[in-house]
């Protein structure tokens, strides 16, 4: 063997250049788009969990005996009982309460619906960076480029 082999100049045998940097594939989304996506769902999150902890029913009996304020996860915040009640048997006096805050409770609870809806009906309406790749595009049969 010849000095230069056994020197290891040669070894490894070098790889051959391209002609031009190799270049990643292209695909129809980029981390723009995700970050995008990503904001948006978070600002959605964010406003629904306000309008959510924000939610406050009040509500009285029909004599306006008892008047309770509830919250979103129909937790009683606030009990108000006129002067003209705490004459009552104690045990209807009891059931107005409850009566009171039970329907305060279903009334709180169908906003906190509404608001859970109208968060869900977003997220549906913005499928994200998938949307990118579902929504045909000019030269939609090219490859990655829409759907065929």
């Amino acid at each position: 063997m010849d000095a230069t082999r056994m020197s290891g100049q040669d070894f490894p045998p070098r790889a051959p250049l391209p002609d031009s940097a190799p270049m990643p594939p292209r695909f129809p989304i980029t981390f723009d788009d995700i970050e995008a996506s990503a904001r948006r769902a978070l600002d959605r999150l964010q406003s629904t969990s306000e309008n959510i902890s924000a939610i406050r029913v009040e509500h009285s009996d029909d004599d306006d005996r008892v008047t309770v304020v509830v919250d979103g996860t129909g937790a009683l915040v606030d009990l108000r009982i006129a002067d003209d009640a705490m004459s009552m048997p104690a045990a209807e006096l009891a059931q107005l309460v409850v009566d009171t805050a039970t329907a305060g409770a279903g009334t709180a609870f169908a906003e906190l619906g509404g608001h859970i809806t109208a968060f869900t009906a977003a997220a549906a309406d913005d499928p994200g960076p998938q949307g990118l790749l579902m929504r045909p595009a000019d030269g939609a049969d090219e490859p990655g480029r829409g759907v065929s």
